[in-house]
């Protein structure tokens, strides 16, 4: 993963605003280029790294007193590295400058910064240095985006900022989170943002600094000017509310008053929301409707690559797609400008990994990206190992959507996320014969869109309830842009009432007016008077390989549900589950075929694409009209890989067919089916049939 170069030193103001001066960034702008701070740094330890070799107390306390902010980056920077790469030199370095801290300034920043990195958990530093990483972006962004000072990029500055602040804080790293919250403020003032400067967030924001600073013990320039700072505004009543300031508060009104209730908007009045990318690098960063979205990368969307020499291109972008190469038996590129030769490198691990690249031309180009991964030589197939491990004849990538744009409307932060992968933020759900599914069926891709900090993101919908208000949203061209028109709506409420587990997703298409409409109904929901139907769902247990999981979609016979004004709706789904089939009869012989075998839900609602829970039903057979039925018989499923080349890959999300034998003279049969104990659906019961 590229990283960006260590982060601007950041010069401090000395003095703190007047009590009722207009709002002045906390922060200035850098002295000179990178390299010049950069430079600082390596004087101040090549002088600290002679007095340490000379033993000269005196002279180590001199050049911490007067460099204190270099002081503060060896001391981060040594901790760290401790905890990574221990050795004698950084063990002696750390406790020269703990002690010099100590005999300096008096306090426990350097003893509080070696026990936390010391102690980290692996978990712990994967996530902090995923945080740090983004961190260093950001900054790098708002140094960037000084001389232009657009206003809309400080605004998603501003909800990157305090996202990270809060993330950093949750993995113990509060250093770093003040400096987030210190660059949040700077995104609010008068200076950058002029007429929309936001006195509340500037106030909020230093006091969260201070306290974070408080927590490690560390009463530098940051510390003292952001709490002088929250001192001045706090008198002046900036603190009095900070409602705004939670996340969900307006893009405040010209000048420094309070702003509007979150996310609300002028009925009738449009916004146009621009966007910025931003890769999702991890799988649990949000819950997204999207079937794929977990470890079982087996059944990953996936581009596959012969010999060296070889081309492919991702499906889903289509025409838009950039050629992947095969260079090597190891190595992989995308060619993104297409002159035939390999711009970035795929990283080919059993890990998950980022990758990002442009796609489009001219005005439409922009940043896109996947996850990827390759397979193993144990890799499991509906309970069955196989070798999915590169060779030099095959190279599988397996591919999972982790492209979003990150936006704000008035005040309230907005993710969307491509996760049908067509390298359009905001599309419409495009349907796709998966494997698995029963003939003539598609399962929907939709991609999805987060609201404020909320983890677990909504459908993308043409109508959409953002912080209590509902907007219209229609796409600008790839979606770099979303236009959003407040609108007022009647509306009721749905509830799920299901049986036999919890779906974790249950999407219903509005009909009419909100046929571009998409809503979860997993949750109770609040939802727009008018008809609906059935889109989408999903029904998971368990955890990583072992999770059981299918794909909920409409049945044939479904009823449509509607929606009335300040009602609640029922969505009646789920058990008692029984089986639709189809099965052909012989003169001495039934043959039932098992991939027409699907579990069905008490609405007609069908469960297909089951994997690890492929049913294993017990067939009988009676005489049409008579009362008892034959003695069950079993059937079976794909359980060795050889069975694969015999079978097909498709006979797996099913059981194999089953020939029964008639006994005695029989005219017509009657079938039925039944489980007693499925790992997903548990007790599974057909009616008979004919």
């Amino acid at each position: 993963m590229f990283r960006l170069p260590p982060p601007r030193l950041l010069a401090l103001l000395a003095l703190a605003a007047p009590a009722l001066a207009p709002a002045q960034p906390i922060v200035a702008s850098p002295p000179g280029p990178l390299a010049r701070a950069a430079d600082g740094r390596s004087e101040f330890r090549e002088a600290f790294k002679k007095a340490q070799a000379l033993n000269s107390a005196a002279e180590m306390q001199r050049l911490v007193k007067k460099h204190n902010a270099e002081a503060v980056s060896l001391i981060m920077d040594t901790a760290e590295g401790l905890s990574t790469n221990p050795g004698e030199i950084l063990a002696k370095r750390m406790t020269a400058l703990r002690k010099t801290w100590r005999a300096a300034i008096d306090t426990d920043f350097a003893e509080n910064m070696e026990k936390y990195f010391s102690l980290m958990d692996p978990v712990q530093k994967r996530e902090r240095g995923k945080l740090k990483a983004r961190y260093d972006q950001a900054n790098a962004k708002y140094w960037a985006n000084n001389t232009k000072r657009a206003s809309q990029v400080y605004g998603i500055l501003s909800l990157e900022f305090e996202g990270l602040a809060d993330q950093l804080a949750l993995v113990g790293d509060h250093y770093f989170a003040a400096q987030a919250w210190i660059l949040r403020s700077q995104c609010w003032t008068e200076a950058n943002r002029g007429e929309r400067a936001d006195l509340y967030k500037i106030c909020r924001s230093c006091k969260q600094a201070y306290l974070a600073l408080a927590r490690v013990d560390l009463r530098d320039r940051f510390y003292i000017d952001s709490k002088a700072r929250y001192d001045s505004l706090a008198a002046q009543g900036y603190d009095k509310s900070l409602k705004p300031e939670d996340g969900e508060g307006g893009e405040p009104a010209p000048g420094t008053g309070p702003p509007a209730a979150g996310g609300a908007g002028t009925l009738g009045a449009s916004s146009t929301v621009s966007f910025a990318f931003e890769m999702v690098e991890d799988l649990d960063d949000f819950e997204r409707p999207n079937y794929f979205l977990d470890e079982l990368h087996v059944m990953w969307s996936s581009v596959t690559l012969k010999k060296k020499g070889t081309k492919a291109k991702f499906s889903s972008l289509g025409d838009i797609s950039p050629t992947i190469l095969r260079d090597g038996s190891a190595l992989a590129t995308v060619d993104v400008d297409g002159d035939g030769k390999g711009d970035i490198q795929i990283r080919l691990t059993g890990n998950l990994e980022p990758l990002v690249f442009k796609i489009g031309q001219g005005d439409e180009q922009r940043d896109w990206g996947v996850l990827t991964r390759i397979g193993s030589s144990t890799d499991m197939y509906q309970g069955v190992q196989i070798n999915m491990a590169p060779t030099d004849e095959q190279l599988s990538i397996f591919l999972v959507a982790g492209a979003s744009l990150v936006g704000e409307l008035n005040g309230v932060r907005l993710r969307i996320l491509d996760d049908n992968m067509d390298g359009i933020y905001g599309s419409a759900p495009i349907s796709w014969e998966h494997i698995g599914l029963s003939k003539g069926l598609l399962q929907p891709e939709m991609d999805s869109v987060v609201v404020g900090k909320s983890k677990r993101a909504v459908p993308f919908s043409e109508y959409l309830q953002v912080a209590g208000q509902w907007y219209k949203f229609e796409t600008q061209g790839v979606g770099m842009e979303l236009l959003a028109t407040a609108v007022e709506l009647k509306t009721g409420k749905a509830k799920l009432a299901f049986k036999g587990g919890k779906p974790t997703w249950l999407v219903l298409q509005g009909m009419g007016t909100f046929e571009n409409s998409y809503f979860d109904v997993s949750r109770p929901t609040e939802l727009p008077v008018g008809k609906y139907k059935l889109f989408y769902g999903e029904l998971r247990k368990g955890k990583k390989q072992q999770m059981a999981k299918t794909v909920i979609l409409p049945g044939k016979s479904m009823e449509n549900f509607e929606v009335f004004e300040g009602k609640t709706t029922k969505i009646m789904l789920g058990g008692p589950f029984s089986y639709d089939f189809s099965f052909k009869e012989e003169e001495s012989s039934i043959h039932l075929k098992g991939k027409t075998v699907v579990v069905t839900g008490t609405a007609g609602e069908r469960y297909e694409r089951p994997w690890n829970c492929v049913p294993r039903p017990l067939v009988s057979w009676r005489k049409k009209g008579s009362k008892k039925g034959s003695k069950p018989a079993k059937t079976h499923v794909i359980a060795q890989s050889d069975q694969f080349s015999e079978y097909g890959w498709d006979a797996s999300w099913a059981p194999l067919d089953l020939v029964l034998e008639k006994k005695g003279k029989v005219e017509a049969a009657e079938l039925q089916l039944s489980e007693k104990k499925n790992k997903l659906f548990g007790k599974i019961k057909s009616d008979w049939k004919e």
